[in-house]
């Protein structure tokens, strides 16, 4: 059995398979360091494929959401013409499952943040497998391994009359483009699937709005979209004497608009209603107006009160930068 150790930070190692061997996050099973981004690359002989099993004592950091995004292992199926990934997982709830690759290369990737955590990380070892005797099972899209929350689970068809909608939108919400999406359900044909949306043809319906327009619907910028735009700093009008809590003075306007976070977090996911969007990042910006102080005991005269008027300048709060903090992630 043969040790790759790793450097921190950021290494990329190339493995040529040729018998058993295992990899590891630094330090395992002791505690891993932070910022790391490691990937390693396993290689095989033509005509045999690649089985992976994980070390039972496994741990990273847990997810958000029941999404991995800070600490995590990825194990992706590599090929000339596309590159699936079998899963991503975290946290210590469960071991992730024997995998056995499509191909005869395969890729690792282990990321860590900036935040400690005590756990011990993972260990995977690899042997090779010849083609032959890779199970029929495994050559459908169906095998392909997905996660949530750390925990793999194999990814339902489609057409499956067993599926929930709910297990289908959490495999959904796991991709940001309708190429990834269509790849993870079907590898081998996601291209002519592709094509297929945007012709007339076959017995799917269509809804109104594709026979009127002129062009495809880009799904990927909506999805973006959402992603960019959902909590962003917008348009805020804020009443100058309760900005500033003064209650002696009256200002002309007497309301300005700001930039402040607005909208909401995490949509898709099933907590999401524990996120708020807060600032990220605020600067004090210079606003001039018009000032009036009311004379003490100011009497009416020829129906103008008298006042103190003058132009100065009033600093606001503006939200440059804007972020989901939710409640299940620890703070930093």
């Amino acid at each position: 059995e043969s040790n790759h150790l790793t450097d921190l930070y950021r290494k990329e190692e190339t493995i040529s398979v040729a018998g058993n061997g295992c990899i590891h996050s630094p330090r395992f099973p002791s505690s891993y360091p932070r910022n790391l981004l490691l990937t390693w690359r396993l290689h095989s002989p033509e005509s045999t494929r690649i089985q992976l099993a994980f070390d039972n004592q496994f741990g990273l950091e847990e997810p958000d959401n029941e999404i991995c995004r800070y600490d995590f292992v990825e194990v992706e199926d590599v090929s000339e013409t596309s590159t699936v990934i079998r899963g991503r997982w975290c946290g210590q709830k469960e071991v992730p499952p024997r995998i056995t690759s499509r191909t005869n290369h395969i890729k690792i990737t282990f990321k860590s943040d900036d935040y400690f955590v005590a756990k011990p990380g993972f260990k995977i070892c690899y042997s090779l497998v010849d083609d032959s005797q890779h199970a029929a099972s495994e050559t459908n899209w169906e095998s392909v391994t997905s996660s949530v929350s750390g925990v793999s689970y194999p990814s339902p068809s489609v057409t499956d009359p067993t599926l929930t909608a709910e297990a289908l939108d959490q495999t959904i919400a796991a991709f940001d483009t309708v190429e990834d999406l269509l790849k993870h359900f079907n590898p081998d044909s996601w291209q002519e699937d592709l094509e297929n949306l945007y012709t007339d043809s076959g017995h799917h319906y269509r809804g109104r709005s594709y026979h009127d327009r002129k062009s495809k619907v880009d799904l990927d910028r909506l999805n973006d979209d959402v992603k960019r735009y959902s909590c962003t700093p917008r348009n805020y009008s804020v009443n100058l004497r309760e900005e500033l809590k003064l209650t002696n003075v009256v200002f002309f306007p007497r309301c300005l608009l700001v930039q402040r976070c607005g909208g909401n977090c995490g949509c898709g996911t099933p907590n999401w209603k524990s996120c708020t969007c807060v600032s990220g990042k605020t600067v004090k910006k210079y606003h001039e107006v018009l000032k009036f102080v009311p004379e003490a005991g100011h009497t009416r005269r020829r129906g103008r009160i008298r006042n103190n008027m003058s132009l100065v300048d009033i600093q606001l709060d503006h939200h440059e930068r804007c972020d989901c903090v939710c409640s299940s992630r620890p703070p930093r």
